[in-house]
């Protein structure tokens, strides 16, 4: 019985001189694509890097190097740990020594950052560097390097995500080969994935969305696109690399779709092929809920393209899915978030002490269970679902405080501990605020005991925290709202 679908370097170069990726001034075949695969894996093999080590990804540029970087790591048998080049390189650093480490791939431009992390490790981790085509242009072993190596499975793992931790510190969500095997083949059969597509590259590599677009898009020999990430800045920005890069395909989070469609005009009969299709056929959206009004704007500048709503925590990658009905979408209704995928077993469990499952239409908390699952589960979410009598599911909120910023997982808890370390800070509270463009912000509340302003607490966040987390306002407060039990009454906050 044949294994779970793994990313090989003979399997890209038998695509010979197909696109494999496309940006505004450059182009690279299956066949250069695999090589320079093959050179980063002898790169991290002659760094002392094998199978089942694990391998931090590093990229600032976010060119041709990122995807070869990843392909060069998972062809080599590594577990990839992709690293958020927007974020402070303590953290980092953390997150590398945390996981064990063995060397780092990184583009020339991340050369800066890279210092920054080996400062904060105490020693330098061997490094490969690319330039911003993906060839190796330096790889050094500097004495000392240390980190765990791969225990007994570790080659199951193709990658280890990281997501905002209640802890405090970031919290590890390995990635399985049998997960991705699952959940590609199913993105592929899904939308018919086929190499005639382009897959425009948009989620950083840190967020599961990405994993679809590197993937899935490499499994089916479709090409990836790939757009720097200056092109998310702002609507206008990504209007004009979508113009530019003609993808056919687009998985993103609502909130860059509602920045896309408010910089475009809606199909009339000027334009009836409308903004975005063609060339765009299909718009997978995840991460967060879209709502209706801003869904109904981005299907009128998308007449031709079909569009699917896929739900799922990191833990679990994709779970439920929902094509969406393009007659139903009136602005107002809201959207299910659908019915379990092929692979992936979704149980409601009452919220009462019994936990008992509940059967047929109710509300509940949502556990999975398969292959794409955290040790293939039962997981649960945290996440209030209801079934209703049609069978679909839809999204309750959270049970937790746990939110959804920009499509990235944040628990507001990381971002208290990050704001009370500030030495004139007493008392530190956050709360996600509804904002009507972008879904969701965070703001800061803080009792004081020494002098600092907003401005100086949002660049002491900005030091430590990725530019996600970082409240878009600290309000300083005499003493924090109480309830009757003395905790912080966050509903006081909110209202």
């Amino acid at each position: 019985m044949a294994g779970p679908y793994r990313l090989r370097v003979e399997d890209l170069a038998a695509r010979g001189d197909a696109v494999a990726l496309a940006s505004r001034g450059a182009a690279v075949t299956y066949a250069e694509l695999a090589a320079r695969a093959a050179a980063v894996g002898a790169a991290l093999a002659g760094a002392g890097a094998r199978p089942g080590d694990r391998v931090a990804l590093l990229s600032s540029g976010r060119a041709h190097d990122e995807p070869a970087a990843l392909a060069g790591v998972l062809a080599a048998g590594a577990v990839a740990v992709p690293l958020d080049a927007t974020s402070p390189p303590a953290r980092l650093g953390r997150i590398a020594r945390a996981r064990g480490c063995r060397a780092l791939v990184l583009d020339t431009a991340a050369t800066g950052l890279a210092d920054g992390i080996d400062a904060a490790l105490g020693a330098g981790l061997p490094r490969v560097e690319l330039d911003a085509e993906g060839r190796v242009v330096r790889a050094t072993a500097p004495a000392g390097a240390t980190g765990e190596r791969g225990g007994a499975g570790a080659q199951d793992v193709a990658c280890i995500l990281h997501t905002s931790g209640s802890t405090g510190e970031p919290k590890p969500v390995p990635i399985t080969w049998a997960g991705l095997d699952a959940f590609t083949a199913f993105c592929i059969d899904l939308i018919g994935l086929s190499p005639a597509d382009r897959v425009l590259r948009v989620a950083e590599l840190v967020f599961d969305l990405a994993w679809f677009d590197h993937l899935a898009t490499f499994r089916a020999g479709a090409t990836l696109a790939t757009m720097a990430r200056r092109d998310l800045a702002s609507g206008r920005a990504l209007r004009d690399a979508v113009a530019a890069l003609a993808p056919t395909v687009i998985y993103g989070v609502p909130s860059m779709f509602m920045k896309l469609a408010a910089a475009l005009p809606a199909a009339d009969a000027a334009a009836p092929a409308g903004a975005l299709s063609p060339p765009v056929r299909a718009v997978l959206f995840a991460g967060e809920v879209f709502p209706p009004r801003e869904l109904a704007a981005l299907a009128a500048r998308a007449p031709g393209a079909a569009l699917y709503n896929l739900y799922g925590p990191t833990e679990t990658n994709v779970c439920t899915f929902h094509r969406v009905d393009r007659a139903a979408l009136d602005g107002a209704s809201e959207l299910p978030i659908g019915v379990a995928c092929p692979y992936a077993a979704c149980t409601l469990i009452a919220e009462d002490e019994g936990g008992r499952v509940i059967e047929g239409p109710g509300t509940g908390e949502l556990v999975v269970s398969g292959p794409t699952t955290v040790d293939g589960g039962p997981y649960r979410t945290r996440d209030r679902v209801e079934r209703k009598a049609d069978g679909l599911f839809y999204f309750r909120g959270r049970i937790d405080r746990m939110v959804k910023i920009r499509g990235y997982r944040v628990e507001p808890g990381e971002v208290e501990a990050a704001l009370a370390s500030h030495p004139a800070v007493r008392q530190a509270a956050v709360i996600a605020v509804d904002d009507p463009r972008l879904g969701k912000t965070l703001r800061g509340f803080v009792a004081l005991a020494g002098d600092a302003d907003d401005r100086a607490l949002r660049m002491y966040l900005a030091e430590r925290l990725p530019p996600y987390m970082v409240p878009e306002k600290v309000v300083a407060m005499d003493e924090l709202p109480r309830t009757s039990t003395g905790k912080i009454d966050y509903r006081a906050l909110s209202g």
